[in-house]
């Protein structure tokens, strides 16, 4: 599908529309501009924008309005692009953190909002900056303030500093059936006032590199630092890439698959890189990188390679697809719900402010995930034994956020 033919579709589905891009050098990510994610959306709609997505993996829909009802009208919405997924920052399995190594099929126990992020936002900036009002634990809150909540308003005697971004990787690719959209409505970015300047610099070299496990090369190194400097999101098309590689080497990974792992010491399960989009019939690379999440999750093998050769080869893959003309630095502003196909794109948080004393330089988003087939039609039929096997707390979205208004 091209743009025009795009064009047409969100015409007739929703009317007067605008359409902005591809706004992304390698031909993927768009704008919507007109398009209210309030109301429940006709099947219709949802097709037309379960295809945006599917063909242009990265879609903003700006203006949307930011009042106390904004995230049960986005978990809603979310329901087509997936089944919502409680986040592991949000739960708490087998007595730790949900994010950590350790069990994988311990007790889970819901954190009450009180611990979780929200209330850390809440407490920096009384009246000037609050979260919108959730209980969903399929809510993460994304944001630089850290303040602690049992002392509002008290910042850090130490001065604001600026950390290193994260690592390149797809969300919760790590599990058996990984997630296959998120997204972000966006509630604060900072405020840069002086129009030649930036938010932040870049940190040290040293330091960034430090994120990563040793022995890339330095070209590699040198793509995964370099960092967008005014909070935005990176994103990398792996479409693009996957299409920019000869075919030598297409086929050599097309027969490539890689042992995932949620622990050091699981036998783990095997996964294609080479990924086909089962609605736009795209092929893209899914997450080809040795180590996404070094010192928290264990590295990938390749089947029938060592560790070490499994590290030099995904290294080849991964510098070429962070190549300066498949990326893309996402700008967020207020209101903005951005949404990105994890089996087509790459992603990395922006090094940032911390320890912040102005609501100026507050970074704030909501990110909802989902996993498992896309959904025209509200409510989902997914089968309770699946959800059992691969969502966190066996969660599905409670009728009174479907129904809201």
């Amino acid at each position: 599908m091209n743009i025009e033919q795009l064009e047409e579709r969100l015409t007739k589905a929703f009317g007067q529309v605008g359409l902005e891009g591809p706004v992304a050098p390698s031909g993927a990510a768009i704008r919507i501009h007109g398009v209210d994610l309030s109301p429940p959306l006709r099947r219709d709609q949802a097709a037309c924008l379960l295809d945006a997505l599917a063909w242009f993996r990265i879609v903003s829909l700006p203006g949307q309005d930011l009042n106390e009802r904004s995230l049960p009208h986005l978990e809603r919405f979310a329901n087509h692009f997936g089944a919502p997924v409680p986040h592991p920052s949000n739960f708490i399995r087998a007595g730790k953190p949900g994010q950590q190594d350790g069990a994988t099929d311990g007790e889970i126990e819901i954190r009450p909002v009180e611990q979780r992020m929200a209330a850390r936002v809440n407490a920096a900036f009384p009246g000037e900056l609050m979260c919108l009002k959730h209980e969903s634990p399929a809510v993460l809150v994304v944001s630089n303030v850290q303040t602690n909540p049992e002392t509002p308003g008290r910042f850090s005697e130490k001065p604001p500093t600026v950390i290193s971004g994260g690592t390149w990787h797809t969300d919760i690719e790590y599990e058996p059936i990984p997630l296959q959209v998120s997204m972000f409505l966006v509630h604060q970015m900072p405020v840069v006032k002086d129009n030649d300047a930036h938010w932040i610099s870049l940190p040290d070299d040293d330091v960034a590199k430090t994120r990563y496990y040793e022995g890339s090369s330095e070209e590699l190194m040198r793509k995964r630092i370099a960092m967008p400097v005014d909070g935005e999101t990176a994103f990398v098309d792996t479409v693009a890439a996957w299409e920019a590689l000869p075919d030598s080497e297409q086929k050599r990974l097309k027969k490539m698959q890689v042992r995932r792992r949620l622990n050091t010491g699981d036998r783990g399960w095997l996964a294609p890189i080479v990924r086909t989009h089962p609605r736009s019939g795209l092929t893209g690379l899914h997450s080809p990188i040795w180590a996404s999440r070094p010192r928290v999750r264990p590295p990938v093998v390749v089947e029938g390679m060592t560790e070490a050769a499994s590290q030099s080869v995904l290294d080849e893959v991964e510098a070429h697809v962070l190549s300066p003309e498949f990326r893309y630095d996402h700008f967020h502003t207020p209101g903005d719900v951005t949404i990105w196909d994890n089996t087509l794109t790459l992603h990395n948080s922006p090094p940032m402010k911390t320890r912040i004393r102005s609501v100026d330089d507050a970074r704030l988003l909501y990110r909802i995930s989902c996993k498992g087939p896309d959904r025209e039609k509200l409510p989902r039929d997914d089968d309770p034994d699946w959800l059992t096997e691969h969502v966190s707390a066996v969660y599905s979205t409670p009728d009174e956020i479907l129904s809201a208004r």
